[in-house]
């Protein structure tokens, strides 16, 4: 899997999970920037077999473009599926 220049840099902003686990410490585990919990990098929606894993995430608008939020880097985070798909439009 080869994430795009933006998921890639959503990734690499997304907190460290330091579960101790093996691939936490190849740089394959992250923290939903909404819930907390862990993600995986090869768990991207883009991923087919891989977007129903309870790690399965996408990249999150923090403030939503409905309410005036913009695609700059700094608005972007990395989420679960779930997670993006329960905030909805709400915050």
């Amino acid at each position: 899997m080869k994430l795009n220049n933006i998921e890639l840099r959503v990734w690499e902003k997304a907190p460290y999970c330091n579960c101790g686990y093996e691939y936490c410490s190849i740089n394959n585990h992250r923290l939903c920037g909404i819930c907390g919990e862990a993600i995986m990098k090869g768990s991207h929606e883009s991923v087919t077999s891989q977007r129903n894993s309870w790690y399965a995430w996408n990249i999150d608008h923090k403030i939503p473009i409905s309410r005036g939020g913009t695609d700059n880097i700094n608005n972007l985070h990395a989420v679960h599926i779930r997670c993006n798909r329960e905030k909805s439009n709400n915050c």
